[in-house]
């Protein structure tokens, strides 16, 4: 009789070990094609934010297409609203409108289409005790990149007369200034590196300063402390380390700190200070969030940059964008760092101790590794108020 016979159960017994391994084989195989397939569309919607991002200001995406991409595509709705805010206030408008009414609106403004060029501005200073007066003068024209292989003194003359200071900035924060050394002369660096850091310091921070201590380079760090006995704990290790820290901001939060200008020197002075209580160092370096030209800053940018400037503080844009806060793979990150670096006479290379996540620190050390192999013979460094400030 087969039926609660030996044979009988030792067929049960293969049968559910079959079924016990099978199935859950099946089910993972299942699960890894859909992640496949999730990670391909997710690398193909990243591929577009990118691209908006690059040619947001040429106006190779309308507003429609940008608006359209978010409704079809992205379920990150806060990340891209804050994406599309950047370059499109009408999409930002509409898709938040959206949302809450249910009802689609439409989406009728214009995209910027200009080119990137700097901002008309003037602002000129007077001494105050023990700091430098300071003249700026940008122009309406696409900026043309001077031989850094030269040394060139700084534009600070203690000569120069005050015109169109608000008198409401001059009244803010009396001790909100950078000191601007005498008779200032940048530093020939031409095919020198920079390697700098936004949004720190956070859990990624000892992994970058492993590496730079590794291959015994200096780098900056543009920094978001929150005020913690841990960021400052942090701060003190970049410091100690001979690292450079530059003020980035205190909230990251653009649609707050570009509210006005005392918006921004507010929430400036909070950084500065939880920088100077945590290593003692008075930043004269900066970081604009969203770099110096971004469309949260477009009403007050000429007055935010004239007066920055003004108190003596030195704003640092960048030249090669490793892309790691858009989610840019290792390759990605890889490739597009070589490239825009071999294209640059002297390079500010953008990667985020934060928000870049661990593809950062996995390819941080090739792309040192990469650099300092270079044919090129590039020199790794820090920024100081020294050298000349690469800005948009």
């Amino acid at each position: 009789m087969y039926f609660g016979s030996v044979r009988f159960f030792k067929h049960v017994i293969v049968g559910v070990t079959i079924l016990l391994i099978v199935i859950p084989c099946v089910f993972c195989a299942i699960l890894a094609v859909k992640l496949n397939e999730a990670e391909a569309e997710n690398k193909e919607l990243r591929t577009e934010v990118a691209d908006y991002r690059v040619l947001g200001h040429k106006g190779e995406y309308s507003a429609e297409e940008l608006f359209d991409l978010y409704k079809e595509n992205l379920t990150d709705k806060d990340g891209f609203l804050k994406l599309a805010s950047e370059y499109d206030t009408s999409a930002y408008n509409a898709a938040a409108q959206t949302e809450e009414s249910g009802e689609a609106v439409p989406v009728n403004a214009e995209t910027d289409s200009s080119e990137t060029t700097t901002t008309s501005a003037s602002a000129a200073v007077t001494t105050t005790e023990g700091i430098k007066a300071v003249s700026i003068q940008i122009d309406d024209e696409e900026d043309e990149e001077e031989d850094p292989g030269f040394e060139t003194t700084a534009a600070h003359d203690p000569e120069v007369v005050i015109t169109n200071v608000h008198p409401a900035y001059e009244s803010l924060y009396p001790d909100l200034y950078a000191a601007v050394p005498e008779n200032l002369v940048y530093n020939a660096d031409m095919d020198y590196v920079y390697l700098t850091f936004d949004d720190g310091p956070s859990k990624y921070t000892d992994s970058i300063l492993e590496y730079l201590r590794i291959y015994d380079l200096k780098a900056t760090f543009f920094v978001v402390p929150d005020g913690t006995d841990e960021c400052a704990a942090k701060l003190r290790k970049i410091a100690n380390a001979g690292h450079t820290i530059g003020i980035h901001t205190a909230t990251h939060d653009y649609t707050k700190i570009y509210a006005s200008v005392e918006a921004y020197l507010e929430d400036f002075k909070i950084a500065y200070d939880r920088v100077y209580d945590a290593t003692g160092i008075k930043c004269n370096l900066f970081r604009f969030p969203g770099g110096s030209i971004n469309d949260f800053n477009k009403e007050i940018r000429s007055d935010l940059i004239a007066e920055m400037t003004r108190r003596g503080f030195v704003y640092f844009d960048w030249n090669v964008d490793s892309s790691d806060a858009l989610g840019a793979t290792w390759t990605e990150m890889y490739n597009t760092v070589l490239k825009q670096t071999a294209a640059a006479n002297r390079a500010v290379i953008l990667m985020h101790d934060y928000n870049g996540g661990w593809n950062t620190i996995l390819v941080l050390e090739d792309i040192i590794k990469a650099l300092l192999d270079d044919k090129r013979g590039y020199k790794l460094d820090k920024l100081t108020e020294y050298v000349k400030p690469v800005q948009f």
